[in-house]
């Protein structure tokens, strides 16, 4: 055998730069392609994370406020509230959900005082939020997230004395 160094020609280098080249692209565009379903799979996370949030937040409220005259929807001038009315003791506390400056807020107070809306917890960035009773038991969400994902969604309460004194 013959291990003594072989002359390399012109060739052969280039040959070697461009392989090692083509090598270098195909990693750039792996990386490159990876990061781009990464960073749309971190979005739809997101996105599908702001959708269950807001039907299991939305979802237990009205659970936990399912009673006569438990549950109302009002106005502030144009835009809906949903009004939940708690009592404890004598003592009777409504607490409002509603959109206010890009976010769905929350804010409790006694049922004799006017609520002060701007004052209210963020509870959720939105851009839009619609909430409407269409029947006897059943409120319809539509809600608009600030990346401008729609969701529309209904919930229905159990209590058959709902709307009854």
């Amino acid at each position: 055998m013959n291990f003594r160094k072989r002359g390399r020609s012109v060739v052969d280098t280039i040959f070697i730069l461009a392989l090692f080249a083509v090598f270098m692209i195909s990693a750039l565009f792996i990386v490159l392609f990876g990061a781009r379903i990464y960073k749309k799979i971190v979005a739809d996370a997101d996105t599908n994370y702001n959708a269950r949030t807001a039907i299991a937040y939305f979802s237990e409220k009205l659970r936990q406020h399912d009673t006569a005259d438990g549950v109302e929807v009002i106005r502030n001038g144009d835009a809906p509230v949903l009004r939940l009315t708690e009592v404890y003791g004598d003592n009777i506390y409504y607490t409002y959900l509603y959109e206010s400056d890009g976010y769905i807020k929350e804010i409790t107070s006694p049922a004799d005082y006017e609520p002060m809306y701007d004052t209210g917890q963020n509870i959720l960035p939105v851009s839009s939020f619609l909430v409407e009773k269409t029947g006897e038991l059943l409120y319809r969400f539509d809600i608009t997230d600030e990346d401008g994902n729609r969701l529309d969604f209904y919930v229905a309460l159990c209590s058959h004395a709902q709307g009854q004194t």
